[in-house]
């Protein structure tokens, strides 16, 4: 009996050791990619042509390819990676394979400051399989990847929107140029991706504000036109009042969203099909400024940055100006100017809970549309892009920056802001 548990407690020991030795080979102190998420008009543009040719040419039942160049594969992956684990990622294509890089920051962790994974994912007849992946310096046997993944697939096809993906993709093939993404698309697939995406607890609140954006909207009169300055005080103002219970956050956000697409003219069912059954509030056009457009760049930015992030709703909205200089009402600083006083909106909305309760009460207390968008009147508008780029040389550069400059500096000191 002596000898068996000298045995067990040799064991014991040894299985510590082992678990304390792989545990300080997994994390380290630094992190083995470090990188800045840049986006540029480019990056939208060629997003966006990815989208329209599924929009317009794939239908039901028909196969399809996504071509997706390695640069935007790599520019996806480091900018998912910074957008939910805050950490850094790289992807390298190459003639069936691809070699994946990714460092997530463990300050909690006093083993190390970072987890840095690595691996090689190898083309299939399928989706592409991990072979030689590291966890910093410990090598994880293929026994074990060939074990777990098996159960990842299972994991994520539990969840609607990852379940749908997964039937839909037929192939991944990977070439040093790009990845083509094949894949069925199936005519429930937008429904069903839709009802997926709103949890019961977000359709509610979209419920809450929308009916009272209803309301308010039969009790006014026959007029055409509403300010963005009075429908978002009464709403920020219920928004206050039931996050003293509630997540600020998610308050500002579930009015923001409600409110943009008011602002568009567009429906909620586009995301939450059981919207289709809810009130229909009178329309009207929303502007700023006595100008609806200004009142679409400022809420479509300020959705995009309280659902996203800042960099992306910046990169959008000059996506757009860069797309009227070429073929629409011509690039205008105007516009931008507006983007970005919707997004500091959005950002301020979720930037933390005392960030989004000081909104709430600062809108709450009474708005005016100059405290929503700076001084416009002296801005560039209407440019087509052979007179942008002759009075500024185009994006980027040094006349360019010094609008930009001007502008931010006059959103910084809006009076919603404080």
């Amino acid at each position: 009996m002596y000898k068996f548990l000298w045995f067990l407690s040799v064991c014991l020991f040894a299985s510590v050791l082992m678990l304390s030795a792989i545990l300080f080979a997994a994390f380290e102190e630094n992190p083995r990619i470090s990188r800045q998420v840049i986006l540029t008009p480019k990056h939208v543009e060629r997003a966006k042509q990815i989208i329209d040719v599924h929009r317009y040419q794939v239908r039901p039942g028909m196969t399809a390819v996504a071509r997706v160049q390695s640069e935007d594969a790599d520019l996806a992956a480091n900018y998912l990676a910074n957008r939910f684990v805050k950490g850094s990622a790289q992807v390298t294509l190459a003639n069936h394979s691809a070699h994946v890089l990714l460092s997530i920051p463990t300050p909690w962790n006093p083993l190390g400051g970072y987890l840095n994974l690595e691996a090689t994912l190898i083309e299939t007849a399928g989706i592409p399989q991990p072979q030689s992946v590291h966890i910093g310096d410990l090598a994880l046997p293929d026994l074990i990847i060939d074990m777990v993944m098996p159960q990842v697939i299972l994991w994520l096809r539990q969840t609607p929107s990852y379940r749908i993906g997964l039937d839909a993709l037929q192939k991944i093939k990977i070439s040093q140029s790009e990845l083509n993404i094949i894949y069925q698309w199936k005519g429930d697939f937008t429904q069903e991706m839709r009802a997926s995406i709103i949890s019961e607890q977000e359709r509610e609140r979209l419920f809450f504000y929308h009916s009272l954006l209803t309301k308010n909207s039969l009790q006014r009169g026959v007029e055409a036109t509403v300010s963005l300055a009075e429908i978002l005080p009464p709403l920020l103002r219920s928004a206050a009042e039931r996050s003293e219970t509630g997540d600020a956050l998610e308050e500002n956000r579930a009015v923001i969203l409600v409110v943009t697409f008011y602002t568009l003219g567009s429906s909620l069912k586009s995301i939450t099909p059981k919207a289709a059954t809810w009130p229909i509030p009178v329309k009207r056009t929303v502007t700023v400024s006595g100008r609806d457009d200004f009142a679409k760049h400022f809420m479509v930015s300020a959705t995009i940055a309280a659902y996203v992030d800042t960099a992306l709703s910046d990169v959008v909205g000059l996506y757009k100006e860069v797309e009227d200089s070429r073929i629409g009402s011509g690039f205008s600083f105007n516009d931008i100017a507006a983007d970005h006083a919707g997004t500091r909106f959005g950002e301020k909305a979720v930037a933390s809970i005392d960030s989004a309760q000081e909104l709430q009460r600062r809108v709450a207390s009474g708005l005016k549309d100059s405290d929503l968008i700076p001084r416009l009147s002296d801005l560039p508008e209407h440019m087509p892009e052979a007179e942008f780029k002759r009075r500024f040389g185009g994006i980027g550069t040094p006349a360019y920056q010094q609008m930009i400059e001007k502008i931010d500096q006059r959103v910084s000191i809006l009076g919603v802001l404080h």
